[in-house]
């Protein structure tokens, strides 16, 4: 009786189970949500969740009041608007940083609604194989190296695909999806508008082919005569409201944009600041040239070898050596240069030999969805234009001199994005009918290797977690240079720096400490010694304290001739139009490994000819120089 009564709870407890798989099964934001979740704790429990590059972490400190003049609604490289709406949410909760929350949640979002919109079509084992290849590919850089590039494009993607969804094939809550779709995309813009002419391209794609099946199935249906000619016209009106829907909700994010511009002018404080990004960001954000290629143009202009180290390591902080109009010819030069090597084919194709975007993870999964599309999907072309529309991005970023991984990915993300959400089940087709009889049942053979293939892949995530627990416990030299070789190239994609630990075992904690502490010093960092650094021994959901940069600041970087870095280094005896010149007060030592030779070479040519250098201190590997005149500082 006894073992009646447990058989029966045990079947109960199935039957249970069953049906409320059933129910997830049949509710596809549901299964889209719960699905995007487990890899979200997952890549919670098991990995370091950290910024990818230093911009993110620098946008937040400044935004933080890192300077010590308060918070800084005007993002470096996001809209003022949304500036305003972290400052005030900062005042409410001061101690959890919202910037960094808002990306993760972006990240998250996107990824729910693109899967949301694969089950919407269909709810099967292919379409659930699809739905974890998805998110075994991209929840690495959707959950664990978060940047602002990849947020911004993956909610520009989800946003447009949303919209779409609802302007085409919603039969209800057309106005709910376009509304939701709209506030995404929105979301995206203000955090970085110039994803625009990334996932935008994929949109004009996914509008075309939807617009094309419209007019199609709209003339199949009309009769003959009048009633056919009246059809067809309605099936261009239709085209055309849609297409004005689209450019209006295009049309608001320009309009925000210049809007956000537009209060930028209004601060005079930053006005300076604001001039001078674009300046920087000519010579920064571009590939730099050898000196052999720009050596007789910078002759000309009175600069050498030493001045071109400076240009190319962001060392150009000095007004009056480096004038607006100097640097500007320099970024000219270097422009010049590099269009005429990297302009050809050849160097297209060498670029791609060397770096092999198109052998990146994110690009394999392309490869597979494609396939998948082409065997068991009803849209076969749809697919391969969008692969297309991908290699075409990929070739022109080449041109323009923008090959860094974020960018990369975030085309790869838009891809994946329109393939799966355009994926329609096809199960009369032939590959759809081969099945294996395994175990008494017939099994999809497509699906049974799709799951396999899934199993492999997310086996294959354990030995990222391996890596993690090996480098926790190396040697200090060996983690260091572990360090150096994974995290220190942030434009790269190098596959351990997901599973490299940075909180866990943090690198310069020592020396953050020291120079924290330290009331009698001010600490200026070497750009190319720091920045990539330092900000991983903070903890990102943590909001960086309000006069973090008071104690420590870079030479160099995206916070040059900022207000708030103008008036920390006023207020420790520093010239910010020159500070180079002021590394020989007694109260301000150099952090510098790798260009302090060249420093003071330029400090001697340019300022004090007797200028020498000795090391002070030594600390986590960094090394503590002071820059001093004999006659008047003891050697």
């Amino acid at each position: 009786m006894q073992e009646v009564r447990s058989l029966r709870k045990s079947n109960s407890f199935s039957n249970s189970f069953f049906v409320l798989l059933r129910k997830i099964g049949s509710n596809p934001l549901l299964l889209a949500f719960l699905l995007n979740l487990s890899a979200f704790i997952l890549s919670i429990l098991f990995f370091d969740i950290k910024y990818e590059v230093s911009d993110d972490y620098i946008t937040d400190a400044v935004l933080s009041g890192a300077f010590g003049t308060g918070y800084d609604p005007q993002l470096l490289f996001g809209n003022v608007i949304l500036g305003y709406v972290l400052v005030f949410l900062y005042k409410l909760i001061p101690t959890i940083s919202f910037y960094f929350f808002l990306l993760i949640s972006l990240d998250f979002i996107s990824a729910t609604i693109v899967l949301y919109l694969l089950f919407k079509k269909k709810t099967n084992i292919i379409t659930i194989c699809i739905a974890a290849l998805f998110l075994i590919f991209y929840s690495d850089d959707l959950y664990i190296l978060i940047q602002f590039t990849k947020a911004a494009a993956a909610a520009g993607i989800a946003g447009g695909l949303l919209i779409l969804h609802g302007l085409w094939e919603a039969g209800k809550h057309k106005a709910c999806y376009i509304l939701l779709g709209s506030l995404l995309m929105i979301q995206g813009s203000l955090l970085r508008f110039e994803t625009i002419y990334i996932y935008a391209a994929f949109l004009v794609i996914a509008f075309i082919y939807f617009a094309v099946s419209y007019y199609l199935k709209n003339r199949e249906k009309s009769d003959i005569g009048r009633e056919e000619t009246t059809k067809e016209k309605n099936g261009v009106v239709g085209i055309l409201i849609r297409f004005a829907v689209c450019l209006l909700i295009i049309g608001m994010l320009y309009g925000l944009q210049y809007l956000g511009l537009w209060l930028c002018s209004l601060d005079e404080s930053h006005k300076d600041f604001n001039n001078f990004h674009g300046i920087r960001c000519s010579i920064t954000d571009h590939p730099v040239p050898d000196f052999e290629a720009v050596e007789d143009e910078y002759n000309e202009l009175g600069l050498d070898f030493i001045d071109y180290v400076m240009l190319c390591s962001w060392n150009f902080v000095d007004q009056e050596v480096y004038p607006d109009e100097l640097v500007i010819k320099a970024a000219g030069i270097h422009s010049n240069a590099l269009s005429e090597i990297g302009t050809s084919f050849s160097a297209v194709v060498q670029n791609f030999m060397i770096r092999q975007p198109l052998l990146y993870p994110a690009a394999i999964c392309i490869y597979i969805f494609v396939v998948l599309s082409l065997l068991l999907s009803k849209k076969r072309i749809y697919p391969v234009m969008v692969l297309i529309i991908s290699l075409v991005l990929l070739v022109a970023f080449v041109f323009y001199g923008r090959t860094k991984y974020r960018v990369e990915w975030s085309i790869y993300f838009c891809a994946a994005s329109c393939i799966i959400t355009g994926f329609s089940y096809d199960g009369n087709c032939s590959a759809a009918r081969l099945n294996k009889r395994i175990f008494g049942k017939n099994i999809s053979t497509v699906g049974l290797y799709a799951v396999i293939l899934v199993v492999l892949l997310f086996t294959a995530r354990v030995t990222k977690i391996i890596t993690k627990y090996n480098l926790l416990n190396c040697s200090d030299e060996e983690y260091r240079t572990c360090f150096a070789d994974t995290l220190e190239y942030s434009g790269e994609y190098i596959p351990d720096k997901v599973g490299f630990p940075t909180i866990l075992r943090r690198l310069s904690e020592d020396l953050i400490d020291h120079m924290e502490n330290d009331s009698e010093h001010y600490y200026i960092v070497d750009f190319d010694t720091g920045i990539q650094d330092f900000y991983y021994n903070y903890d990102p959901w943590i909001r960086p304290e309000e006069g973090l940069f008071e104690h420590y600041a870079y030479f160099g970087g995206c916070t040059m001739r900022h207000p708030g870095e103008r008036s920390a280094l006023m207020a420790n005896g520093a010239d910010p139009d020159n500070p180079f010149k002021s590394l020989i007060n007694d109260n301000i030592y150099l952090v510098d490994n790798w260009g302090y030779e060249y420093k003071i070479l330029y400090i001697r040519r340019y300022f004090y000819p007797e200028a020498k250098i000795k090391l002070v201190d030594e600390i986590d590997g960094y090394k503590i120089w002071k820059v001093f005149i004999p006659d008047s500082v003891e050697e």
